[in-house]
């Protein structure tokens, strides 16, 4: 069995707003975010990952929040990301 930290597969739950949203992304969905980032396209990928990866039965609620609360999709994506690293952390050593 192996040690090393990975991407989880298992959802992952945050509360916004007082309702629940569950997250299920992959680590394709992650690649995907990255491949979509540009100097001046950072939100719609953002949104994208977050509509591809929560529950399908929360997708319209979801949207409506992002719809009405500004910057909203960005950070909520860098939660559901890091929370989906398995636990995994980068440190520099010289």
């Amino acid at each position: 069995m192996s040690t090393k930290p990975a991407f989880t597969a298992k959802t992952v739950t945050f509360d916004i707003g007082g309702t629940e949203f569950k997250f299920t992304p992959t680590v394709a969905d992650a690649n995907n975010y990255t491949n979509g980032v540009t100097l001046d396209n950072k939100v719609e990928p953002a949104r994208t990952y977050l509509e591809r990866t929560v529950d399908k039965d929360q997708k319209d609620a979801l949207v409506e929040l992002m719809n009405t609360v500004p910057g909203l999709a960005v950070e909520l994506h860098q939660k559901v990301h890091e929370e989906s690293k398995g636990g995994i952390k980068i440190t520099l050593k010289n």
